[in-house]
């Protein structure tokens, strides 16, 4: 192909532009191969199946490794936003028993420097394979053209080539701990250490025979004068005596015979600093404080240095882990996937990368620490002095302590969205609902309240005639279309801020158990009850539904994509077509957990009382209007909504 000249510039082609960079790095990588059979790629730097003996049998790699490894994987979850994917990955994450593939997985690497998964992501499985027998293949570039597995003996015999098993870079998940720049393995943590653990070791040994003999008081005979010449059977006379020490108490000799006891403490003393000494060695080469090897008079300054040091090395090994899992687990096995909102590349750009990446959670503080801290945000929230958007900023990090998932995006929602006349009405609510618990007496018909017109009651308990009247009109296609906001008619209550309300649903919405819907028994699950992880999918489109406000007909998608649903069946008749069901529960589970969340609302704002309200139209049932108006203690009306599937009614409270 030929470059022609363009005004003092060279003009290239796609293909050459292409080459120029691929090109550009000149650089190259110098492997040392394995001599037979030399298919296997870059030889060990070390030998991976001596320090796996250290750790069956030196408690000190044992615990250096299981310490590195426990600090690295405590607390560990996955979260993605978009419902689907992290449905997905939840059941990926149960099935494949990730959390232990990838301790295991960590342990390998920070033992011997390399941890090896083979992923089978057609059927969505993973196994660690022993880095002891795992190879890795590169170009001169340092690009890895695949793995090898030798599964010979010690001796090769160079006719068979049958014992090498060869693994294409897609299907290996290769952990790199403590490496060194192009090169093609780790060294991890106890190689660079193991001089250090070695003389540790054989201290200790040899100030145990020392103890031993301490312990054992031995005694150091001298017989005869100086320049003397002694007899060896006077020796050995004395050499017998000395075995049945031990049953004498009173020894005489005359003054030829001299008996001392040998003293060991200089030479204990020397023992014990040197040995110290190597452990403080030991700490520095390994990231551990001192006072987690077993040193306990560690001076306070030097063990919280050592600690922020640790945590930081700590997160180090995270972060090199999450981006290894994103690109070499997860981002192929969602490309392999299809999702109903989401395609390929979709997937390719914002699972594992962009505004929807999946996000790692390692670690949690500690009880103690979450409780105090806590303690202090509440005390501060009881302080009403405090502005309205350092409440907000408070409730915020109580949200996350709490584990309330996505409370930074609907706790913050008020604030952003409203304009002043909002703002305005929603603290006039808030006034007047803190004025009315505070004075139960100025009811609604009490001139302080008609003068305020804080809250605004129905007159006729129950009566809905604009709300009603106006869905009586609407096609059974356009109430798919009501958003949940719409189809349970929070708009009745004047001044109702629905951010507030929403908290109390996300927080019922996480621990509910769904008692209607999830099997117990294999007798439920052969009825049409969901088994719990079909549940925690249900959860999840519900928790989105309710944040983002979506219609009646975008959830009922939502159920119908990603959960399995069946025949609803009842002493082995069916009640409910599969193929209904995803409606059904929709509208159904929407009532529910916002009547739920509402009266927690109530409760929290000291309500006592609530009165039935059904949902008005030509098409209630019986039940509901016999109920309509009545009033029941707060305690009470758990459970009562929804009357029946597709219920619409809903609370008011008694003031």
């Amino acid at each position: 192909m030929v470059s022609k000249k363009v005004k003092g510039y060279i003009s290239l082609s796609e293909a050459e532009k292409a080459k120029s960079v691929t090109e550009s790095f000149k650089g190259q990588v110098i492997d040392t191969e394995v001599r037979f059979p030399k298919e296997l790629g870059a030889d060990h730097p070390f030998n991976f199946e001596h320090l796996e003996q250290s750790f069956k049998k030196i408690g000190i790699v044992n615990g250096i490794v299981n310490k590195q490894k426990n600090a690295i994987v405590g607390d560990f979850s996955v979260k993605v936003d978009n419902p689907n994917i992290q449905a997905f990955l939840d059941d990926f994450i149960h099935d494949t028993n990730f959390a232990s593939v990838i301790r295991e997985w960590i342990k390998e690497g920070l033992l011997k420097g390399n941890g090896f998964i083979e992923l089978d992501l057609e059927d969505n499985k993973l196994r660690v394979l022993n880095a002891n027998n795992m190879y890795v293949k590169r170009d001169k570039k340092g690009k890895v053209l695949e793995y090898n597995q030798w599964t010979g003996t010690k001796f090769r015999n160079k006719k068979d080539t049958k014992e090498v098993i060869t693994f294409n870079p897609t299907k290996i998940a290769h952990l790199k701990l403590n490496k060194i720049s192009n090169g093609p393995y780790g060294l991890g943590s106890i190689y660079p250490n193991e001089r250090t653990i070695t003389n540790i070791v054989q201290m200790e040994q040899s100030l145990e025979v020392l103890m031993r003999r301490k312990a054992g008081m031995p005694i150091h005979v001298k017989i005869g004068e100086i320049g003397q010449s002694v007899q060896p059977e006077d020796i050995d006379a004395m050499s017998n005596l000395l075995q049945f020490m031990h049953n004498k108490t009173e020894w005489v000799t005359d003054a030829n015979v001299e008996m001392k006891l040998i003293d060991f403490s200089g030479i204990e003393a020397s023992s014990i600093a040197a040995l110290e000494h190597e452990r403080e060695n030991l700490a520095t080469g390994v990231n551990i404080p001192l006072v987690l090897l077993g040193k306990a008079n560690v001076a306070e300054g030097l063990a919280n240095a050592q600690s922020e040091d640790h945590q930081r090395y700590i997160k180090s090994i995270q972060q090199e882990i999450e981006q290894i899992i994103e690109e070499q687990i997860f981002k192929p096995l969602l490309l392999s996937q299809k999702f109903p909102d989401t395609d390929a590349l979709e997937v390719d750009k914002k699972a594992v990368g962009g505004s929807q990446r999946v996000q790692f959670v390692w670690n949690l503080p500690g009880e103690d620490e979450i409780n105090k801290r806590i303690e202090k945000i509440t005390t501060l929230l009881a302080n009403f002095n405090i502005t309205e958007n350092m409440k907000r900023m408070l409730q915020l990090e109580l949200g996350k302590l709490l584990n309330l998932e996505d409370a930074d995006k609907f706790l913050m929602e008020p604030e952003a969205g409203l304009d002043e006349q909002e703002k305005e009405k929603e603290e006039e609510f808030r006034d007047a609902s803190l004025e009315t618990v505070k004075n139960p007496e100025k009811t609604k018909d009490s001139p302080e309240a008609k003068k305020e017109k804080k809250i605004k009651q129905p007159e006729v308990p129950g009566a809905k005639p604009n709300a009603n009247s106006k869905y009586n009109k609407l096609t059974e296609s356009e109430k798919s279309n009501l958003t949940i906001k719409e189809w349970i008619s929070l708009q009745e209550i004047d001044g109702f801020n629905y951010s507030d309300y929403l908290i109390r649903i996300l927080q019922r919405l996480k621990t509910d158990k769904f008692e209607f819907l999830s099997a117990i028994t294999e007798q439920d699950l052969t009825d049409g009850l969901l088994a719990e992880r079909e549940v925690n999918k249900l959860r999840i489109v519900l928790k989105d539904g309710f944040r983002k406000n979506r219609t009646m007909a975008e959830i009922e998608t939502e159920i119908k994509a990603n959960i399995n649903l069946n025949d609803r069946l009842k002493e082995g008749k069916i009640t409910a077509l599969a193929e209904s069901r995803p409606n059904m529960i929709a509208r159904t589970e929407t009532v529910r957990l916002a009547n739920a969340g509402l009266l927690d609302t109530y409760k929290d704002n000291g309500v006592k009382q609530v009165r039935f309200l059904a949902a008005v139209s030509d098409r209630t049932c019986p039940q509901c209007m016999a109920l309509d108006g009545q009033v029941f203690e707060l305690n009470e009306s758990q459970g009562i909504i929804p009357v029946h599937t597709n219920c619409r009614c809903s609370w008011l409270s008694v003031l």
